[in-house]
């Protein structure tokens, strides 16, 4: 029932999701030395609050751990779902025909650096959990 369910919103939401995935694209989120307030570096940094901000603009609750590590939250109730992904990346590295960190669309093929990590799994879960905020019946923290 969620399933079908989840890949309705996701597919009617599907351009938002695009541009979505392609802010996180753009950011080099490339792990870097620490920095004061940056303990991964300054990509790190931004992707992290550009995640956030993702998820605050949907109207769940966002906690930032000193920027380490960031939640976002569908509920308050007791029992919880936890979802892990990362957004950091791996440097580039030779070959691309184009901006690494420029979102290209072949299809239903996504070009660009992280794509096919954790950016792409972690926005479709954020999209999948608009949709779950909607159902009374579900009682998990996504």
């Amino acid at each position: 029932m969620y399933r079908e369910k989840i890949d309705r919103f996701i597919d009617a939401h599907q351009n938002e999701m695009l541009e979505d995935i392609a802010a996180l694209c753009a950011i080099d989120s490339t792990k870097k030395s620490y920095r004061a307030g940056k303990p991964y570096g300054q990509g790190c940094f931004e992707v992290l609050r550009e995640a956030l901000h993702l998820g605050e603009s949907y109207g769940f609750s966002i906690n930032n751990y000193d920027n380490y590590v960031g939640t976002i939250d569908l509920n308050d109730k007791e029992r919880q779902l936890e979802i892990l992904a990362h957004l950091d990346v791996v440097p580039a590295g030779e070959g691309w025909t184009g901006d690494p960190f420029t979102l290209l669309r072949d299809g239903d093929l996504l070009i660009g650096r992280g794509t096919e990590d954790e950016e792409k799994v972690h926005k479709r879960l954020e999209t999948a959990k608009e949709e779950l905020k909607h159902q009374d019946e579900f009682d998990y923290v996504v």
